[in-house]
């Protein structure tokens, strides 16, 4: 049985789905953690979410646009090779990814924070606290993000979990060994705050908010490539094979956008892509020219493979 150990150095200074028929879409949670109603719109359908709440939303596979403030933006919704959950932040809300220490033995504050440093899961956060701003240390990761995905920053406990004051692993230990492990969990801002403060006092702490145009926020782009680049016919033609697949996967919805992207994101495509330079030999592209214009754009699926959302141009 391990013991939840609470560790946090601002308190110490202030004080995939299987079956017969293609899937075709995924339900995520439209948050709202702010203390007033918001409305947002996606694909022209009006949702008006209240404060401290949100809404599911069944996305179908494919383009999407969300509204919000006057601003808008474009995002793709689409199988994940590993799926995992996630929220919409359409207000670019503070999160904070918390990590605690469970430990089978009582272990001290320096301890923790030797794990913790060596795990590289302490960050540097500015804060507000009585009205003037510091940069403390923390174990935890801001994050205000307005796709926010699982696959993306890996908690074990969403923000409408509370941390287990114990958990139990099967371990075989010898005679006073003892075993830690490092858990997760998402909070909202205004949740974080209290569990900071705990029972420490009264003082007033607050976080910096920097929403961004949504048209800053980064973006995922297929490489701009230009076709007459590339100096070996077998490859510009794949390429251009992929090209307009990509293009047309982005007229699609819900079951109709399922395959044809798994065709193209899929290992054997990609496996494909890379026998094709077995065709594009020193004698017809001396300079790898299709070489260099395919692994950019490999790189941009494999970057969004594991995710169900992400945002585009």
């Amino acid at each position: 049985m391990m013991k939840k150990i609470k560790y946090c150095l601002l308190l110490a200074y202030s004080l995939t789905l299987v079956g017969c028929s293609e899937p075709s879409s995924i339900e995520r949670w439209i948050d709202n953690p702010t203390n007033n109603e918001i409305k947002v719109t996606i694909d022209g359908n009006e949702l008006t979410i209240p404060a401290k709440s949100g809404v599911n939303y069944t996305f179908e596979y494919g383009k999407h646009t969300l509204s919000y403030n006057d601003d808008n933006f474009n995002f793709v919704v689409k199988p994940a090779q590993f799926g995992e959950s996630g929220l919409v932040n359409p207000t670019q809300s503070n999160y904070f990814l918390y990590t605690a220490i469970y430990s089978t033995t009582d272990i001290s504050d320096e301890e923790a924070t030797k794990i913790l440093k060596s795990k590289k899961e302490i960050n540097n956060i500015p804060v507000i606290i009585n009205g003037e701003e510091f940069e403390i240390e923390v174990s935890a990761k801001l994050i205000n993000d307005v796709l926010i995905e699982k696959s993306n920053y890996h908690w074990d406990y969403s923000y409408d979990q509370p941390f287990p004051e114990e958990i139990t692993q099967n371990l075989r230990l010898k005679k006073k060994q003892s075993y830690h492990e490092r858990l997760k969990k998402l909070y909202r801002e205004s949740d974080f705050i209290e569990y900071l403060k705990g029972d420490s006092g009264e003082e007033k702490i607050g976080f910096t908010y920097n929403p961004k145009k949504f048209s800053d926020i980064n973006q995922y782009v297929i490489p701009n490539i230009d076709l007459n680049s590339i100096k070996c016919k077998e490859g510009r033609q794949y390429m251009e094979s992929l090209l307009n697949d990509w293009n047309h996967l982005l007229t699609l919805k819900g079951s109709d956008f399922t395959k044809p992207y798994n065709n193209l994101a899929s290992n054997d495509a990609m496996a494909k892509s890379y026998n094709t330079e077995s065709q594009c030999t020193k004698e017809n592209d001396p300079e790898q020219t299709y070489s260099k214009v395919l692994r950019p754009f490999i790189d941009a699926l494999r970057d969004t493979r594991d995710v169900n959302f992400y945002v585009i141009k």
